[in-house]
């Protein structure tokens, strides 16, 4: 494909993913004052707008097409059905907060709206990493199916509000893997954790993964997302913990070479708002703002399946442009023996010792078992069908 065509390509995807072609664009170059610059009916409407947030996020429009988190789809599907009551200011590339400030600035009134990955909140919001146990959700379909149902309320999106301000809106992800740099690109497919046992590996600033990392033999190094290409190629760390839609989206797939497909852990956007933001709105807007959440994160879901063939490249029809086949990198596969030898070594009730301090950590935070009554719902819930339930009715 050439260098046109492919451009071409990834603009008619994008619009199919993120909705960037229903009318709203951004305004380039703006620094921290960019700003949506609806046209059409937009434009009008927005003039008329009685309520005005900031969003903040690191995504841009091109990584949005490999990661498919909705924000872009989220903030018109508002505009759309307020009829320009509500304007959002999204303010993207990172231009607002890095991905560990997101959080914080909405918890601070800098920002109204920001989004994250949970797993880089920890520092600021504890329970953000509630979900992230090793190998409680069998599948990346289980983990968005407890966030779309009425049990994510008591479990997880109250306790957030309560203790941080915070109302979780909607989440868009994949599970995470373990990553192989380019050092690792004649070794043999790494099936047995046996073969991490020393390897350096970047982290998220995320007790939970920490602990697993460590449960592997690995040595777990912190570092920034921003940092992490230029860690991978200097040598800094041999691996990373990510989700393949984030490291092909970021750019990570041109210094990795093996995937392992472990899914230990969730690996997800949040997009949430100020809770003293959302309770200012009238009820009706309240629910349009639900409402919108609910949508985008079901289209979300299913647009990044359809990524992870056509963008990412590892579906089950991975297109020769995708950026797994363009960075020769390998996705193993694991057989069930295969992934029972990890999950033995990785998981909460063999490593006990280990999580002892952060059970009891988030356990004082939300004053219930989490973890056990986490495995409870996920233990029941669906691994391989959507099921799409409204939280907050």
């Amino acid at each position: 494909m050439t260098h046109h065509n492919h451009n071409t390509a990834r603009r008619s995807t994008l619009r199919k993913l993120t909705g960037l072609g229903l009318g709203t664009v951004l305004s380039a170059g703006a620094g921290a004052g960019a700003a949506l610059a609806p046209f059409g009916a937009l434009a009008k409407s927005e003039s008329k707008a009685t309520y005005r947030f900031r969003f903040g996020t690191i995504y841009t429009p091109a990584a949005a097409e490999y990661t498919a988190p909705g924000i872009y789809d989220f903030v018109e599907r508002v505009h759309r059905k307020s009829d320009g009551e509500i304007a959002i200011q999204l303010i993207d590339k990172a231009q607002a907060c890095s991905e560990d400030q997101c959080a914080q600035r909405v918890m601070n009134g800098i920002l109204h709206m920001g989004s994250s990955t949970f797993q880089n909140t920890g520092t600021t919001m504890p329970y953000s990493v509630a979900l992230d146990w090793p190998f409680l959700w069998k599948s990346r379909v289980a983990y968005h199916n407890f966030l779309l149902s009425k049990a994510s309320n008591r479990l997880y999106r109250d306790v957030l509000r309560d203790k941080y301000g915070v109302v979780p809106l909607y989440a868009s992800g994949g599970m995470r893997n373990i990553m192989m740099g380019k050092k690792y690109a004649e070794a043999a497919d790494i099936t047995s954790p046996d073969v991490l046992n020393g390897a350096k590996i970047r982290i998220t600033n995320s007790e939970m993964i920490s602990n697993f990392a460590k449960s592997m033999g690995m040595a777990p190094i912190p570092l920034a997302w921003g940092e992490l290409l230029e860690g991978l190629k200097s040598g800094l760390v041999d691996a990373t913990e990510t989700y393949p839609s984030a490291a092909a989206g970021f750019g990570m797939y041109s210094v990795l070479s093996q995937d392992i497909d472990v899914q230990f852990c969730p690996g997800y956007s949040m997009i949430f708002m100020a809770a003293r933001t959302f309770d200012k709105l009238p009820e009706r807007l309240q629910e349009l703002i639900y409402e919108a959440a609910y949508e985008t994160m079901v289209h979300a879901y299913e647009t990044a399946t359809l990524a992870e063939s056509t963008l990412v490249g590892i579906g089950p029809d991975p297109s020769p442009d995708s950026a797994y086949q363009r960075g020769k990198i390998r996705q193993i596969k694991l057989s069930p023996e295969q992934y029972a030898a990890f999950k033995e070594r990785g998981s909460v009730e063999n490593n006990s010792q280990l999580y002892a301090n952060l059970r009891k950590q988030l356990d004082g935070v939300a004053r219930f078992d989490v973890y056990g009554a986490l495995s409870e719902y996920a233990e029941s819930a669906s691994s391989t069908e959507l099921v799409a339930e409204k939280w907050w009715t």
